[in-house]
């Protein structure tokens, strides 16, 4: 995907005015990111680092997880949208974040002359959604089925492969409260799950960076 994105760059950059509409973002560790009035004009393609999408509750007073933000995701879909929007924020969870942000109107414009760039953008797009259908699923199970199907999906996306011990290491910023948050439960009971994994195998360790058994993974 990146290399597809480096060849959109390079079309882009074939027009004049380059400059004036994309520009190289970079963001720390819970920074706030993407605001409103940004959204309404223009898309953002992440390069390096994660974020996170959190869905405001005002009944409950808490935020909610509704997805992770990765490298290579495309954000600002509905600057294309014209339906109520939800209130949310997203926020860096990693130690860096890198985006490109490059005004609608200019890629749009891009689209008419450049069919591989929307081929990309569709692709991108796509893989968001699937991955947002994935969580509307996760949001029906009971607890445990959640914080099993959030670990897989979870080492999937961001896990580190460890070879020689045959377990897939989350990052850092995966903690009790992220976890809490990603499957919509309280920190108490995702501290009690977690002790259900470790007995169960599944989890190597219940605190962070977790480490899941490999060969436990439906993936």
């Amino acid at each position: 995907m990146t290399e597809k994105f480096n060849t959109v760059l390079s079309h882009l950059k074939e027009f004049p005015d380059y400059y004036k509409y994309v520009t190289k973002k970079t963001y720390t560790m819970n920074e706030k990111i993407i605001f409103e009035q940004e959204k309404a004009k223009h898309i953002f393609f992440v390069v390096e680092g994660y974020a996170a999408v959190e869905l405001e509750d005002n009944l409950r007073k808490t935020n909610y997880i509704s997805i992770f933000v990765l490298p290579n995701n495309v954000l600002g879909i509905d600057a294309f949208s014209s339906f109520p929007k939800k209130k949310h924020s997203i926020t860096v969870m990693s130690e860096q974040m890198v985006l490109y942000k490059i005004e609608a109107d200019f890629l749009l414009n891009i689209l008419s002359v450049k069919p591989d760039v929307n081929d990309f953008l569709l692709t991108s797009i796509a893989d968001v959604f699937a991955r947002h259908y994935a969580l509307l699923g996760m949001i029906a199970k009971t607890p445990k089925e959640r914080i099993y199907m959030a670990l897989e999906n979870l080492a999937v996306e961001m896990g580190t492969e460890d070879e020689e011990r045959n377990e897939i290491v989350l990052p850092n910023f995966i903690n009790q409260s992220v976890l809490a948050r990603y499957c919509r439960t309280t920190q108490p009971n995702i501290s009690n799950l977690l002790t259900e994994l470790v007995d169960e195998e599944f989890l190597i360790n219940k605190k962070s960076p977790y480490r899941i058994d490999k060969d436990s993974l439906d993936i």
